[in-house]
């Protein structure tokens, strides 16, 4: 064994060579700190068998008399075994044997060449580990290095990329860069959508940011469906990112229904505003149409009179044109405010919602001779809001505080609605001069069914508040018995970014 000894001792591979009966007959320096160190004596017509899993016994021995044979299906492939020696994080090591026979073993010997593969066994397996989790994941998955190149995808990414005729190399997605399938999807993609998350990857990636996420839709032609991409940073030295794409369709949904439903009872409400109003607006409109028939009969009158004095028939006319446009803004006014409308936010001055619930408002509080007056700021305040909501919640407050003032028959009978900036909200008071709330009514006044109207229903203040808190807002009264009353809500104002 002297040449066997020469030329692998100092081989950084463990080489042995072994008995049938699977007993050490050689091995050489690297084998044995493979296989826990001491002496070559300690180690010569010792056997293998002590060292490994006693489930591994029996296909270690069949393997080396298989090797001394030269023969056998585990001649062609590496054996794995556990040796029951302590390995990284206290597991056993895991040894990879590969054996033939031995040339001049007559059948009885065999070399092994043999080398622990622990750390590689270990990372297999948390590699497959890791792509187990990400399969377990419903949401689609793509693992992104530094450059964004995807490394990894999960089944579910499959799934959704076959399910949607998707490429063979967009199924696989290994090696894909996903940065430049977003740029390419951009050219077709007016919202802008690819390219917003191509910019929130490389956001992340760069560490700009610490998370990114878009809500987006992917409809098909049978079938509508929204989706939330987030991104996340992997929290490793070589960097890269996790973008998940989860199915938000039901939770959208729920929101649209959620929403609509929200409108039919605020629509609701506006037609139980237009009750309260439609006595008032009756005798606003008989105002200019009966001026109006005035008008039109002394045109008739004008226009028979021989010689015809054109001017004055013409200036006639006018007034009476100007009494049919009065009517006209009423009506369009009343219309506007019963309409059922989507949610949809518009930019606009905060003051113009004001001017036109006043101006709804006007008649009923000229037959209860409640006098409005406006506070309003020089400067225009900007605010991204539904114009029909907000104008209801105007209404809302403006109706009951001159209900309010009526009911009690209070002698002074005025309304102020002041409108102010603070910090980064818009903030609307409309305060009345009626008899105030008690203190358990300042509590309970938002609340639905709650009113201390006889023919009330409870609900114009409660819808008044959901409305304020879906644009983000807050609303609240301030109020003491003999003092008044002051309802408030606040708006976010509209910043230039287009946020609001």
């Amino acid at each position: 064994m002297d040449l066997f000894t020469q030329l692998c001792d100092w081989a950084p591979i463990g080489y042995a060579v072994f008995d049938i009966e699977g007993r050490f007959v050689e091995i050489n320096a690297a084998g044995i700190q493979l296989l826990g160190g001491g002496s070559r004596s300690e180690w010569i017509r010792r056997s293998l068998g002590p060292l490994l899993d006693p489930t591994q016994s029996e296909r270690a021995l069949r393997h080396l008399h298989e090797a001394c044979a030269g023969q056998g299906e585990l001649l062609r492939e590496p054996c794995i075994l556990h040796v029951l020696l302590p390995g990284e994080n206290g597991h056993p090591r895991r040894l990879q044997f590969f054996s033939r026979p031995h040339p001049t073993g007559g059948g009885r010997l065999c070399l092994t060449a043999f080398q622990d593969i622990s750390a590689e066994a270990q990372r297999r397996e948390s590699d497959s580990q890791r792509q187990a989790v990400l399969d377990a994941l419903s949401a689609q998955i793509a693992v992104l290095d530094v450059t964004g190149r995807i490394t990894a995808v999960n089944a579910a990414w499959r799934r959704f990329a076959r399910g949607n005729g998707a490429s063979p190399e967009l199924e696989a997605g290994i090696g894909l860069n996903y940065l430049s399938a977003c740029c390419d999807a951009s050219a077709e993609d007016p919202d802008r959508l690819a390219q917003r998350s191509a910019e929130g990857i490389r956001a992340v990636l760069s560490g700009e940011l610490p998370h990114f996420g878009l809500e987006y839709p992917c409809h098909s032609a049978d079938k509508q469906r929204w989706f939330l991409m987030s991104v996340t940073p992997l929290e490793l030295d070589f960097g890269g990112v996790v973008v998940a794409h989860t199915d938000i369709s039901k939770r959208v949904h729920m929101e649209h229904e959620s929403r609509r439903r929200r409108e039919e009872v605020a629509h609701a409400s506006r037609l139980s505003s237009v009750t309260v109003l439609a006595a008032s607006l009756v005798h606003e409109l008989s105002q200019p149409l009966a001026a109006a028939n005035l008008y039109a009969e002394a045109a008739v009158t004008i226009g028979r009179k021989e010689p015809l004095d054109s001017a004055y028939l013409l200036s006639v006319m006018d007034d009476m044109r100007d009494q049919v446009d009065r009517a006209t803004r009423i009506i369009e006014g009343l219309r506007r405010f019963m309409r059922r409308g989507e949610f949809k936010k518009e930019t606009g001055r905060l003051e113009e919602r004001v001017h036109e619930a006043v101006a709804l408002v006007a008649p009923l509080a000229r037959r209860k001779r409640v006098r409005l007056k406006l506070d309003l700021q020089t400067e225009p305040v900007m605010v991204r809001v539904n114009p029909l909501q907000i104008e209801q919640v105007l209404v809302n407050l403006l109706c009951n505080a001159i209900e309010a003032i009526d009911l009690a028959g209070s002698p002074v009978r005025n309304i102020r609605v002041r409108v102010e900036t603070l910090a980064r909200a818009a903030r609307v008071t409309v305060a009345d001069s009626g008899p105030g709330l008690e203190p358990q009514w300042v509590a309970r006044i938002f609340d639905v069914l709650e009113t201390k109207k006889e023919s009330g229903m409870g609900m114009g203040l409660a819808i008044s508040r959901t409305i304020v808190e879906t644009h983000g807002g807050k609303i609240w009264v301030e109020s003491a018995p003999g003092k008044g009353a002051e309802l408030c809500f606040t708006l976010p104002l509209h910043d230039d970014g287009g946020t609001a």
